[in-house]
């Protein structure tokens, strides 16, 4: 291909011959191979959890939740409403807890799982973000355990 250097003070650029063919192709060019990505589902829900680890899958399963401060300390316990869950965390919503309020300082949520097949199933988490919409706190798993 001819190029020929087009001179800009300080800088010179290479620019494509009269033609109009450079290194890049329009993107009406650009081969249906490259564009086969941009229409899988996976990278749909790529776009759509952009910032998730995992998509999440609705549910509705009961809980008894404890805010455990850094040091240790119970701060409050209650219940709660799993409202959906994936493999590296969940949404939490409909709170009911004795003093009605959070924390300032870091805390974790250690979750026990109620109800038939759940129930018995322990998590504690740490909170990544507060829903507005739903009054709910999305969580990441720390770790998983059996109560007992």
């Amino acid at each position: 291909m001819a190029t020929y250097t087009e001179q800009i003070p300080g800088k010179s650029r290479i620019k494509a011959a009269e033609n109009g063919r450079g290194p890049f192709r329009a993107p009406s060019e650009t081969p249906i191979a490259f564009g086969a990505a941009a229409k899988s589902v996976e990278y749909a829900d790529r776009l759509r959890a952009h910032y998730r680890e995992a998509r999440r899958v609705p549910v509705e399963i009961p809980c008894t939740v404890e805010v455990v401060l850094a040091d240790g300390a119970i701060y409050d316990s209650g219940t709660a409403m799993l409202k959906n869950i994936s493999p590296s965390g969940a949404l939490l919503t409909a709170f009911s807890m004795a003093s009605g309020n959070l924390p300032v300082a870091l805390f974790k949520l250690r979750l026990v799982l109620k109800g038939d097949p759940y129930a018995g199933i322990g998590i504690e988490a740490t909170p990544i973000r507060f829903a507005g919409g739903t009054y709910g706190i999305g969580v990441k798993f720390d770790e998983i355990f059996v109560a007992v």
